[in-house]
């Protein structure tokens, strides 16, 4: 996650506002104090535009792949 938000020039407030969490939960989540459920997977894909598996296995979002 931090890498497509660095890639996009977003913070992780941006983040949380999209997956109606709060900021310091998603602290918690990219630095894994608190795991990423799926449905926060989910919302972020969609949040990004990119496929759940891209967040997971952290590829998928490259320029040269996904139109950016």
């Amino acid at each position: 996650m931090k890498a497509i938000m660095g890639a996009r020039g977003l913070k992780q407030s941006d983040l949380a506002s999209a997956l109606g969490l709060s900021a310091s939960t998603i602290s918690q989540k990219m630095t894994k104090r608190v795991a990423w459920t799926l449905d926060d997977i989910e919302k972020a894909s969609e949040f990004f535009k990119v496929n759940p598996e891209a967040l997971v296995a952290g590829h998928g979002f490259e320029p040269w792949t996904s139109g950016l």
